[in-house]
Order: structure tokens, then sequence, then C-alpha cells
């Protein structure tokens, strides 16, 4: 069997944190697990449960923040 997958997975232990740099548009779902996002010079941070998806608006630095272990793609 060949599995492909256009969205990277990217698995995270609870506290563990992703940074991306200029990353508008990216959509971040979570597979399982809750993460915590927050994106440079947006006041407001993102809480993402399971199943649900967060499309990012700013430019500039995003700090991903698994609250517990968590499965995430970035598409």
């Amino acid at each position: 069997m060949q599995l492909e997958t256009n969205a990277p997975l990217l698995i995270l232990q609870a506290g563990e944190v992703v940074a991306l740099n200029d990353a508008a548009g990216t959509r971040v779902q979570t597979r399982c697990g809750t993460v915590w996002v927050t994106e440079e010079n947006d006041p407001k941070d993102h809480i993402v449960g399971p199943g649900d998806s967060f499309v990012l608006a700013r430019g500039g630095r995003t700090v991903i923040q698994a609250l517990q272990s968590a499965w995430i793609s970035l598409q």
C-alpha cells in the first residue's frame, strides 16, 4: 500500500512548540489533542481543539504550542 499526503503531520507532546515564519494562509488543523496558536501583532490567541482548524491571517511569526499531546497538519 502506498500512502501519500499533501499536508505535513506534526506530532507534538504537551508543552512542545513549533514556530512558523510568514505563514499567512496556512491552515492549522488539529487531528487530536489541543493546541494554542498566537500570531505576531494579533492581540487574540486561539485554542484549536480536536477536529478544528484555524487559518493563519498574518505574516510574521506564529507560535503553536501543544496544550496536550496533539497531532496537527499544516496545509
